[in-house]
């Protein structure tokens, strides 16, 4: 049984409409509803019910399992954590609690849920309640809510959480105090029982990347009476909900591995790694071309590159978006379909694979660049008729923006070249084609281009390349 507190923040109308805009019905309180009110764990007595009681989540069986608190080890600091967002997928109408009044808690009202009146948002109530619960439990937790100089704009963490409550029902009981009115459970006395099931998200703002997603259900109850009961199960229910997420190993998981190393740098999140064997006919610079395809996904155009002669290659994340399958055109003209089976948006890198096909693969170099040296962008600037377009530069520059790092050259690049390869003078791949400088959309600046290294694409995707 969860403990409430004996005087709970009063929130009702967030919660519930008020008694003016209460959408519900009153029940000519059948048999099989006065015996499940008797059933319920309310301090009444009396037989179980008989009959299916309403279509609520709290009234089902067998309950969630107990939440067990499970303290973060000492030797595993989280990333910081920030409450971001609440928000509900609650069917409008759907009904999701059931009132009951007097000493005998006597059913009342049916009430369904109103998308114009009932919402769940961030409050400060929530804010406290999120990190009370996670700082006791020994996670880092961005924020002090009871700082009343706290900077307000200070960064929400390095890692953002986010509530979708799928499920949330509970049956309250009222009017135990002569006088008391009907349905005004924020002043009045009662006891009640509550159920939610949320899904959590956790958001790395510095990937642009949700990294996981859990789901807690959790079901509360108070025997003791306490003022306003609907809002005092829902506080409990929040404070389940994230012992349980703070329990859950994928959870934990994710707020425990590192983000960025000491160096700054965005490091790529751990994955099972991916073996690929190199291609038997390396490609120089004159025949890359053969090597390389477009990638039309109906919504854009882009560029990839065979890396294997298993059939795998690699593209921007921005080319393929969240399309699985897409369609490959290669320079010869034939066509084959692709399906991407991995990719990483913060990197911008993704792996798509498509049936092996005879000729060359183009070979990735490990060692690093330098300042001066020639090397040529191969993709399909603007329109599927300029495919294999090569062009020529310099390395100008590497460089580190937002934690990724990048090879600037001056290498013409177009719409179209994203995902395509930049080529030494041996033809081996040194970095990924993946913007143009730009401050505004209609810049023309030429030649500050950028690219992402080879080794970082290969890193996070978790591929490996098997030795010739």
């Amino acid at each position: 049984m969860t403990h409430l507190l004996p005087e709970p923040d009063l929130r009702w109308g967030r919660r519930i409409p008020a008694t003016s805009s209460l959408t519900a019905f009153s029940l000519a309180r059948p048999p099989w509803l006065a015996a499940l009110i008797a059933a319920l764990t309310l301090g009444l007595s009396g037989a179980a019910a008989a009959s299916e009681p309403p279509e609520l989540s709290v009234f089902s069986k067998p309950p969630p399992a107990a939440v067990t608190d499970r303290p973060l080890e000492a030797d595993r600091p989280s990333q910081t954590l920030g409450l971001a967002r609440f928000s509900s997928s609650i069917r409008h109408g759907s009904p999701y609690a059931l009132v009951l009044w007097g000493r005998k808690c006597a059913p009342d009202s049916l009430v369904t849920w109103d998308e114009a009146n009932d919402a769940f948002e961030k409050t400060e109530v929530d804010d406290r309640i999120f990190h009370e619960t996670l700082t006791r439990l020994g996670f880092r937790v961005a924020g002090d809510p009871t700082d009343l100089f706290r900077d307000a704009e200070a960064p929400a963490g390095d890692l953002q959480v986010g509530a979708l409550i799928t499920d949330y029902s509970f049956s309250a009981c009222g009017g135990f105090r002569p006088g008391e009115q009907k349905l005004d459970l924020e002043t009045a006395i009662g006891t009640g029982v509550g159920q939610m099931t949320v899904e959590w998200q956790i958001h790395v703002p510095a990937l642009s990347r949700t990294i996981a997603r859990i789901r807690t259900t959790v079901r509360v109850e108070t025997a003791t009476p306490v003022i306003n009961a609907p809002e005092a199960i829902y506080q409990a229910l929040l404070r389940d909900s994230l012992r349980a997420l703070a329990a859950d190993d994928g959870f934990r998981k994710a707020v425990t591995t590192p983000i960025r190393a000491a160096s700054g740098l965005v490091e790529p999140q751990p994955g099972e790694p991916l073996r690929l064997a190199p291609g038997r006919t390396p490609a120089s610079v004159p025949d890359a071309h053969r090597a390389v395809a477009a990638v039309m996904t109906g919504a854009s155009l882009g560029t990839a590159f065979l890396v294997s002669d298993q059939g795998y290659l690699l593209t921007n994340r921005h080319v393929v978006g969240s399309t699985r399958l897409l369609k490959l055109r290669w320079s010869d003209g034939s066509e084959s379909i692709g399906e991407v089976i991995r990719s990483d948006a913060g990197r911008d890198v993704a792996l798509i694979r498509t049936d092996p096909r005879p000729g060359p693969v183009l070979r990735l170099r490990s060692e690093p660049v330098r300042q001066g040296e020639t090397v040529f962008a191969l993709g399909t600037p603007m329109e599927t008729r300029l495919q294999g377009t090569l062009t020529r530069g310099v390395i100008s520059a590497s460089r580190t923006l937002a934690g990724y790092r990048f090879i600037q050259s001056d290498a013409a690049v177009n719409p179209g070249n994203s995902g395509g390869p930049l080529l030494d003078e041996s033809g081996r791949v040194v970095a990924m084609t993946v913007s143009r400088y730009a401050s505004e959309p209609t810049d023309r600046i030429q030649g500050l281009n950028f690219f992402i290294p080879i080794e970082d694409a290969l890193s996070f995707l978790a591929l490996t390349l098997e030795p010739r």
